[in-house]
């Protein structure tokens, strides 16, 4: 069986943030070497042209994206890593623990301690790198918002490579990938990382009218049943 987890307004939404940023992250990568990489002067202003079309790409989608579905479904979502406590903390410091086996985690909900923090960090990284480059925009050349804008990217550069192993590489949590493809995970998986969602989705969905399902199709959808979803 498979439980929803993410509307496609949240999907979106992600995908609409991720794909240019990291398209900035390459650009950006191609100025900072682009002496050790002989780039000519025609090269690099294209790329700092390219790099300027992304970054209006970047500003502008996610908000439309997030406008123009789910919006309320998507804030809630975009809203759950402010809802940091002290089981979340709890959670990050048995972490280290746990990973050796010695230290059971406490249940989480829809996004674990460590979800909520990388999000939380990947935002206000997002805001830094926003508002230098704008600056950068306004005076190219200058080197205080330049110095900011590399330091954010080295800063970003290791939680990317972990997100990414965690994401993609790493048996045990790499099944959420699927969530923000086609919405949904295995609910036994999404039983052992994230019970008390489990318990709250599956709760609110057995006081909800029956949804019809192909035969043979064994679904369960959390939180609400959306017809555009």
């Amino acid at each position: 069986m498979r439980l929803e987890r993410f509307c496609k307004t949240t999907r979106w939404f992600h995908w609409s943030f991720v794909l240019p940023f990291l398209g900035l992250a390459a650009t950006g990568l191609g100025l900072a070497l682009r002496e050790q990489l002989g780039l000519s002067e025609e090269t690099t202003r294209a790329l700092v042209h390219t790099h300027e079309g992304i970054a209006l790409c970047w500003l502008l989608a996610p908000p439309l994206v997030l406008l123009s579905g789910q919006t309320r479904r998507a804030l809630a979502d975009l809203a759950e890593p402010l809802r940091f406590g002290r089981e979340d903390l709890r959670w990050l410091a048995l972490q280290p623990r746990a990973l050796l086996g010695r230290a059971k985690l406490p249940p989480a909900g829809k996004l674990n301690g460590g979800q909520k923090l990388n999000a939380l960090l990947m935002s206000a990284v997002a805001l830094g790198l926003a508002a230098t480059g704008i600056w950068l925009w306004r005076r190219p050349g200058a080197l205080v918002p330049w110095l900011a804008h590399l330091a954010l990217f080295i800063a970003w550069a290791p939680a990317f490579v972990g997100h990414f192993y965690l994401a993609v590489l790493n048996p045990g949590t790499r099944h959420a990938l699927r969530a923000m493809f086609a919405g949904d995970v295995d609910l036994d998986w999404a039983k052992h990382h994230h019970p008390l969602w489990v318990e709250a989705a599956l709760g609110e969905r057995a006081s909800s009218p029956p949804l019809r399902m192909p035969a043979g199709r064994a679904h369960v959808t959390a939180a609400w049943v959306d017809e555009g979803a």
